[in-house]
């Protein structure tokens, strides 16, 4: 498998990365079987003609690493076979590993047995790599960069930061943790095939990755003769006065996720926002409330006084997009929560602020409140499905938790299907990745894909919109979550892309991606038959 690793990765600088070998290639090779891929590839590029220049810390310590050894040097000419040199540290002797100023470097120095801090020589070849990379070169890593755990994700000071990871077999968990150390990842195939397992030495069965064949195949099917009740109606709740803007992004992208009905329940100030800025959805203003007394109760402050019809029916609700702090706008959460039992709802921004605002008064958990408030929609849906997500950045996980959020991956994961599991939702937590633990499934689905273009106000209620389409067309929780997720960061991918860079996109740009999105998430992609899946760099 070594060699295959090693003619593939080859391959790849060869097909991608042609511009930076007119100067020559600089390897970097360790001691164990990283080091061993590092010498096929010199091997293979040197047989393309490309001049290789190759460094390594110390002499190969396995029996596979060896042989490949001996590959290169019965391939490279004569006076042209491995440098043993010892790596320096000034940036002036490192200037002389470049051979005429040579713009590609590759680590392989550690792969995926690396824990814990780097040893000195180790240390000194990663400095090198960032002197070489200030001086623009560019770097590939094999199978993980130096520096970086595979299975945990945490960095070892002077971890490398790769432009590319050439990776091997499966996906590695840390690679996911760790995008902006990782680059562009590409899966490449050495005989194994491709495996949806994010690996993990620690404990492989607790993560699971999707490509996007395997999302595309949770995507509800419309039938060239629904009609519009049968694409789903979706009611979304929010927008109190000043917060149109959520409300109204949740709704366009729920539409764009193939709604068929959207109902948009917002401040009355905000209705005339909702009707000029998505004209397709059906507008509804919040009911009178009576804020005179504070024990006045929910039932009746939030009778419908010229509202929504009672007997209006939607297949799924999204509560939360501009809902506001106010006490009216806990009441009408409660409202919307306890109407609307028996379909799938989604919980996101100020609604799971309400929930850790209620536990705190009542002085119990965030998850015993949210499974007071769910407990009823269990019954009405499939067994192991938690019928309601619930969709928290960091932030709003840790208020729900009240404890910071572990820097640990792992502990992070167990801490979100642990919550999962007592509240009796899903839980979808936003970040890089986004992470997505149900109860009743046994792993937590990693979900890789976005850009910067995410950190943005409103992208939030856009996943939102998009997750309550899914869930009203029939859609499962946890994998409307995984399926709603996926888009909305391949979505943020194309749209820069588009850009160029994150800098001078808007959510308009978000939304005008999705349709795209949408259509091509089952198009097998055309990729060298060497590549299996492929993440882009951040």
């Amino acid at each position: 498998m070594m060699l295959q690793a090693g003619t593939a990765t080859a391959s790849l600088i060869l097909r991608d990365y042609a511009g930076h070998l007119t100067h020559g290639v600089v390897v970097l090779a360790g001691t164990g079987n990283n080091g061993g891929d590092a010498y096929v590839v010199a091997a293979q590029l040197a047989r393309a003609g490309v001049r290789v220049r190759v460094h390594a810390i110390d002499a190969p310590r396995t029996d596979d690493a060896r042989r490949a050894a001996s590959l290169l040097t019965t391939t490279l000419s004569a006076g042209n076979g491995p440098r043993h040199a010892p790596l320096v540290e000034t940036v002036d002797d490192s200037h002389a590993l470049l051979p005429d100023q040579a713009r590609l470097v590759i680590d392989g120095l550690l792969g995926t047995g690396q824990h814990g801090p780097l040893r000195d020589a180790v240390r000194q070849a990663c400095d090198v790599i960032h002197r070489l990379q200030q001086r623009g070169a560019l770097v590939m890593a094999l199978d993980v960069p130096t520096g970086l755990d595979a299975s945990t994700g945490e960095l070892a000071d002077g971890a490398v930061r790769a432009e590319c990871t050439a990776c091997y077999g499966t996906l590695k968990r840390g690679l996911l943790m760790q995008r902006a150390h990782a680059g562009r990842v590409v899966l490449l195939d050495i005989g194994l095939g491709l495996h949806a397992e994010v690996s993990s030495q620690a404990d492989p069965d607790t993560w699971c990755w999707y490509d996007a064949t395997a999302v595309a195949a949770q995507v509800p099917a419309i039938a060239w003769d629904a009609h519009k009740g049968r694409r789903g109606r979706v009611l979304v709740a929010g927008g109190e006065m000043g917060m149109a803007g959520a409300a109204v992004y949740a709704a366009r992208a729920a539409l764009l996720a193939g709604a068929g009905v959207v109902h948009a329940l917002v401040d009355t100030q905000s209705v005339p926002a909702v009707q000029a800025l998505c004209a397709a959805a059906l507008a509804h203003r919040w009911p009178a409330l009576d804020n005179t007394s504070p024990h006045t109760s929910a039932a009746h402050a939030l009778t419908p006084v010229g509202t929504m019809r009672p007997d209006i029916a939607v297949d799924a609700v999204a509560v939360g997009p501009g809902l506001g702090r106010s006490r009216r706008a806990g009441q009408l959460l409660q409202h919307v929560v306890a109407r609307h039992r028996t379909v799938p709802m989604v919980l996101d921004a100020d609604a799971l602020w309400h929930a850790a605002d209620a536990a705190q008064t009542l002085g119990i958990d965030a998850a015993t409140v949210l499974s007071h408030w769910t407990r009823d929609m269990m019954g009405a849906r499939a067994q192991g499905d938690a019928a309601v997500v619930c969709t928290p950045h960091p932030g709003e996980f840790a208020r729900l938790t009240g404890a910071p959020l572990p820097t640990s991956w792992q502990a992070r994961a167990d801490l979100l299907q642990q919550f999962a599991t007592r509240a009796g939702v899903t839980m979808l937590l936003k970040g890089t990745p986004t992470l997505v633990a149900s109860p009743g499934v046994s792993h937590v689905s990693v979900v890789p894909h976005g850009t910067a273009l995410l950190a943005t106000g409103g992208s939030g209620d856009c996943l939102t919109g998009m997750i309550g389409t899914l869930l009203a067309q029939g859609l499962p929780a946890h994998e409307a979550a995984v399926v709603g997720a996926t888009v909305h960061g391949r979505a943020a991918e194309l749209a820069t892309a588009r850009a160029g860079a994150v800098r001078g996109t808007t959510l308009e740009d978000l939304l005008g991606a999705l349709p795209e999105v949408w259509h091509t998430i089952g198009a097998v992609p055309v990729r060298a038959p060497y590549v299996l899946a492929e993440l882009p760099g951040l």
